[in-house]
């Protein structure tokens, strides 16, 4: 079976508990996929966002600076339904932020941290559906061994079972 798009792809082939990773060049239109197909795909559902160091914000306003006006409406009829986790500095303008998290790469704060994030998305009788993960390059990038520690540590303690995780990695900085 052929598979023409993200959507498409997780339509068929993702169940709750999926983690996607998604590799894409430095030079790839990143938000025209994310906000131009992703984003209004999955428009009917709940979508959670962790936002590493404002990087989807930069794509969100991105996005709307190259969209006729039409598309401006509608998108931002569309951020209603998106909850975010801002790790790091940066703004998150086109959701509602659950939590601002500092940047540490150190696993247990970082665990810490994220769990008590998630209890307040949880504590809003949110049923997250997709979690979307920008940034974490830079994250990684940045923190080397002790963020991929931090990261995997976080994703295989915490129950993400209900959900599928979509991770957008750019290594190629």
């Amino acid at each position: 079976m052929e598979v023409n798009s993200l959507t498409e792809f997780l339509k068929i082939h993702a169940t709750p508990g999926d983690f996607i990773l998604i590799e894409y060049p430095s030079l790839y239109p990143l938000e025209t996929l994310i906000w131009g197909e992703l984003i209004p795909s999955l428009s009917s559902r709940e979508i959670l966002i962790d936002d590493f160091f404002g990087v989807g914000d930069l794509l969100f306003r991105d996005y709307l600076r190259k969209s006729p006006p039409e598309k401006y409406k509608v998108l931002m009829e569309l951020t209603k339904r998106i909850r975010a986790i801002r790790i790091g500095p940066g703004r998150t303008s086109y959701a509602s932020v659950v939590e601002e998290m500092p940047v540490t790469y150190e696993i247990s704060e970082f665990m810490r941290n994220y769990y008590n994030a998630l209890m307040k998305l949880f504590s809003s009788s949110t049923k997250v559906e997709y979690s979307i993960t920008l940034g974490i390059s830079q994250y990684i990038y940045f923190g080397g061994d002790k963020a991929l520690r931090a990261i995997l540590f976080t994703r295989s303690t915490l129950p993400f079972e209900d959900w599928t995780s979509i991770y957008f990695i750019n290594f190629i900085l």
